[in-house]
């Protein structure tokens, strides 16, 4: 049985369309499970980011918002889902959506799997019912390898914001054993490698790793919600 991925740009009435065409600096980036939903919002400007926050509120009062390594992090416990959420139409579709997905200027993005066309195709549909408007970006047929690993978490969501040069240094720090216990190499040793002063070269490897750590925590959220 042939399996399809389709990637889909869809604008709704929902409070993250709507505040991200309000604030075009930002970018919310969400996980779903049964019960819990959680965001990390970044944003360029950390005023956009404060109105972001104080607009939140009057849409989703009851959202738990908690400000992390320069962003904010959203959590949502025992929600009730629409039947008219995308989320609710993907799943009335015989879809399922690889997370997380992605909000920015106005419009969600969702890659969708399914085991048949007909059923994107009826996702459009739905959607565009509902009072949505979408853009089927691409659709393609993907073998179960591909299926497999698309819908794995894609590592440029766990690199999303690193520069060039915390990333080599994340990737050095790895490889070279900084982590181990005990360490194979000092914080004076990758200074020395990268060419870098001590201070310079633990300050991008921090930015580094609560970078992604950011990037991480709404998985560890969900993982750590569940098993309470």
């Amino acid at each position: 049985m042939p399996n399809y991925e389709a990637r889909l740009d869809i604008h709704h009435n929902c409070p993250y369309c709507m505040l991200t065409e309000r604030y075009p600096g930002l970018r919310i980036s969400s996980w779903d499970n049964a019960s819990t939903h959680v965001a990390v919002v970044t944003s360029r400007s950390t005023e956009d980011l404060e109105k972001f926050e104080e607009d939140l509120a009057t849409f989703i009062p009851y959202a738990t918002v908690i400000r992390q390594c320069g962003g904010l992090e959203i959590v949502i416990r025992d929600r009730d889902v629409d039947p008219g959420s995308v989320t609710s139409l993907i799943s009335r579709s015989d879809c399922w959506c690889a997370q997380p997905t992605v909000a920015e200027g106005g419009w969600e993005r969702y890659r969708v799997f399914s085991w048949s066309k007909s059923n994107i195709l009826r996702l459009v549909s739905l959607v565009q019912e509902n009072g949505g408007t979408i853009s089927l970006e691409s659709m393609r047929q993907v073998g179960l390898p591909s299926l497999t690993e698309g819908m794995l978490v894609p590592i440029e969501g766990l690199m999303e914001g690193l520069t060039a040069k915390q990333s080599d240094i994340l990737t050095l720090a790895i490889e070279r054993g900084y982590y181990d216990t005990p360490a194979r190499i000092s914080a004076d040793d990758m200074a020395k490698l990268t060419g870098l002063s001590r201070s310079t070269a633990m300050e991008h490897l921090r930015k580094a790793e609560g970078k992604v750590l950011m990037n991480m925590l709404p998985l560890l959220r969900m993982a750590a919600l569940d098993r309470k």
